[in-house]
């Protein structure tokens, strides 16, 4: 049997951890999403490579314990993506300690 999950919307987290800029990006992972793929398939300490992560809602793993590495190809992505990190930086979640992202432009 495949196992369906159903997200809440994500709206309040998202602006309590992104910058406004973010918004803006017309295709934005669900923050439940990452969540639930970094618990079932990381551990804590663990590496996780996001290739094109547009404002870096992946970066979640990183307030999970996690490292992350994040590559955009497209600055107007990559500068609300920074801001969103130095922001998120300062709400840690209980029980992890923080992990590192590294942000790339890059293709």
């Amino acid at each position: 049997m495949i196992e369906t999950l159903r997200f809440k919307n994500d709206g309040p987290k998202r602006k309590k951890l992104w910058v406004g800029e973010a918004m803006a990006h017309p295709a934005k992972g669900h923050i439940a999403m990452w969540e639930e793929m970094v618990l079932r398939y990381s551990k804590e300490g663990d590496t996780i490579l996001d290739p094109m992560s547009g404002i870096g809602t992946s970066m979640i793993a990183a307030l999970m314990g996690r490292n992350e590495v994040c590559v955009e190809l497209e600055q107007h992505f990559v500068e609300p993506m920074r801001r969103s990190w130095e922001k998120m930086r300062t709400m840690p979640m209980m029980g992890y300690t923080m992990g590192h992202v590294t942000i790339i432009r890059g293709d």
